[in-house]
């Protein structure tokens, strides 16, 4: 009935890091600091790839708040948590430690995974041009 909390407030803490990163990235970018083209992962730009991550959380929170609200677990009056107007706050903090934070846990796994997917990609891709080529490119 919670569970979309957890990954809220994850989405939440990846705003914070992403604005960081993306801060940090301008500063390099400014005094002159190239990224290394040829190093592994580094063609994407770090807070590109936590802006896809926060999409995946508000997302997936978002949806989920709306079919809680659909099977009437969520209301809009105080205490908006049926569970916690039922004398439920014990099982609702349980099933955002599990469920919530195994949903958050698999979520993140699969964005980790499909990043080193399209890095290892974009890293083949690079290799197999030729020299010729790379010099063009950029």
């Amino acid at each position: 009935m919670a569970c979309f909390v957890v990954s809220a407030a994850a989405g939440v803490g990846v705003a914070i890091a992403r604005h960081a990163v993306k801060h940090s990235e301008k500063k390099k970018a400014n005094a002159g600091i190239a990224p290394k083209i040829e190093k592994f992962g580094s063609d994407t730009k770090w807070s590109k790839k936590l802006a896809y991550l926060e999409l995946m959380l508000f997302a997936g929170s978002f949806i989920l708040a709306i079919e809680h609200i659909i099977h009437g677990e969520i209301v809009p009056f105080p205490p908006f948590f049926t569970a916690i107007s039922e004398g439920g706050e014990i099982e609702m903090l349980k099933e955002m430690g599990t469920i919530g934070v195994a949903m958050l846990g698999i979520l993140v796994a699969v964005w980790g995974i499909g990043v080193l997917v399209s890095d290892y990609i974009k890293f083949k891709r690079r290799k197999a041009l030729p020299e010729a080529k790379k010099e063009g490119a950029k």
